[in-house]
């Protein structure tokens, strides 16, 4: 994508990031929000949850279902479909659609796999997403991020949050030349 010295998000001659980070942020968020609000159990911490909604069951799932989970126990490395994946279930060709732009979203490309559960991450943190955090902490640790690297990227989540706190309060107006509309 060719553009002008102006034209470029933050200054990266390649905007094809930017684009995969929102990518990772939307596919988080849309499970996020579904995955709370109907109280889905977590997946790998000890919960109350109770769903407001059946789930499909891994072994009761019809045969069009049961493929699509097959691919999601292999991409997360689980014996059992997460339970948000076992919801969208009730609507096959959803689920199908929605799995395979979750896949793509996290796909290795300009970003790499583990920066993007870390995107996540830091996304379910922000919106306060106890399912999200639960999903993505296990990925990320799955994947290798370390304690060390765990506590930066919440300082990093934790500093931005403030000064995006104080800048909506204060009614701030962006200051990055790049980024004013013309």
């Amino acid at each position: 994508m060719a553009h002008s010295a102006a034209g470029k998000l933050q200054g990266l001659d390649d905007d094809r990031v930017w684009f995969e980070v929102a990518y990772v942020a939307g596919v988080t968020h849309g499970l996020n929000a579904r995955a709370d609000g109907l109280r889905l159990p977590l997946d790998f911490s000890p919960s109350t949850r109770l769903a407001a909604v059946a789930i499909v069951e891994d072994a009761a799932a019809e045969p069009e279902v049961k493929g699509v989970f097959e691919e999601i126990r292999e991409f997360y490395a689980m014996a059992s479909t997460p339970a948000i994946f076992r919801y969208l279930a009730r609507d096959p060709g959803f689920l199908q659609s929605y799995w395979t732009a979750t896949r793509e979203a996290f796909s290795d490309r300009k970003l790499d796999r583990l920066t993007k559960e870390v995107l996540a991450l830091a996304a379910s943190v922000t919106a306060k997403s106890e399912y999200g955090v639960d999903l993505h902490l296990r990925e990320a640790r799955r994947l290798g991020l370390s304690e060390q690297g765990l506590t930066e990227a919440l300082e990093v989540v934790q500093c931005f949050n403030t000064v995006t706190k104080i800048a909506d309060t204060l009614l701030l107006e962006p200051d990055f030349a790049g980024l004013r509309p013309r």
